[in-house]
């Protein structure tokens, strides 16, 4: 079994990743991106990294959790979403408190 990386954002912020194969899924919003993980064996991806304007802590959180998506910014626009997704991981991960 092939272990597969996928991107998923508007085609401006993740084009560039398919010049080196990697997997890249172009969508504008939250609904599309949730169509197309639905559509992945998750047991063949080691990472999905998704771009934070369609990026949903409802409805991927679990994936987060489960380490295996990573928000990235946006070329479109930057909601520093990644950053306070990462800050709050490292929070637990050494027991600080906010």
């Amino acid at each position: 079994m092939e272990k597969r990386i996928i991107f998923i954002g508007d085609r401006t912020s993740i084009e560039f990743f398919s010049i080196f194969n990697i997997e890249t899924f172009f969508s504008d919003s939250t609904e599309g991106a949730e169509e197309i993980i639905k559509g992945l064996d998750m047991k063949e991806v080691i990472c999905i990294f998704i771009t934070e304007d369609i990026f949903d802590e409802n409805k991927f959180l679990k994936y987060i959790n489960s380490k295996k998506m990573i928000v990235i910014p946006s070329l479109k626009k930057s909601e520093k979403t990644g950053i306070k997704i990462l800050n709050d991981m490292i929070k637990k991960a050494t027991g600080m408190r906010s």
